[in-house]
């Protein structure tokens, strides 16, 4: 910044300034450190202009920074909303079908109670379809949380990488110098 140096001038030409024999006055050149005040009036209103500019600026990134935050807050909570709903309608669905094939193995089971090998193997049918059926659930159900988890973990990235560059462009900011 040129005032700072104008400054520094004034500080030099004070400090080898001659003493007046007796005292602590100085002989200066008055005309000398008129003319740097001179200097330092005209470069002070275009640093102070340059200081608002960059305040200014600053401000503006953090608000444009928090507005970005607030859109990806609002699209995680979208993501969120929809992988819960659709997490809720999968094992809403496994529970249906796993009712069905159960109300289907019940059917099958009282058609062949009549006679105790057709019993004995309607037994066995029914586990094996309650088995199936448990198994297919099950599938469902792993499915659907692997689904969420991909789609929290892609999300987490995301909000990651705009925390990196909210935190870069604020140390940016700390560390600025004009």
């Amino acid at each position: 910044m040129e005032v700072l140096l104008l400054l520094d001038a004034l500080e030099d030409i004070i400090e080898k300034a001659s003493n007046l024999p007796l005292s602590s006055k100085a002989m200066i050149n008055k005309e000398e450190l008129l003319e740097i005040i001179k200097d330092i009036r005209i470069k002070l209103p275009d640093e102070m202009k340059q200081a608002q500019w960059i305040k200014e600026e600053r401000q503006k990134i953090l608000i444009e920074a928090k507005k970005e935050a607030e859109g990806i807050r609002k699209e995680c909570d979208d993501k969120y909303q929809k992988i819960k709903d659709e997490r809720q309608r999968i094992l809403a669905e496994a529970e249906k079908e796993s009712e069905i094939l159960r109300q289907e193995a019940d059917r099958r089971i009282k058609s062949m109670i009549d006679e105790s090998e057709i019993t004995k193997k309607a037994s066995e049918q029914a586990k094996d379809i309650i088995g199936a059926a448990q198994q297919d659930a099950k599938k469902i159900r792993l499915g659907a949380r692997a689904y969420a988890d991909d789609v929290l973990a892609e999300l987490s990235v995301k909000v990651e990488k705009v925390l990196s560059t909210i935190s870069t462009n604020r140390d940016e900011l700390k560390n600025y110098k004009s």
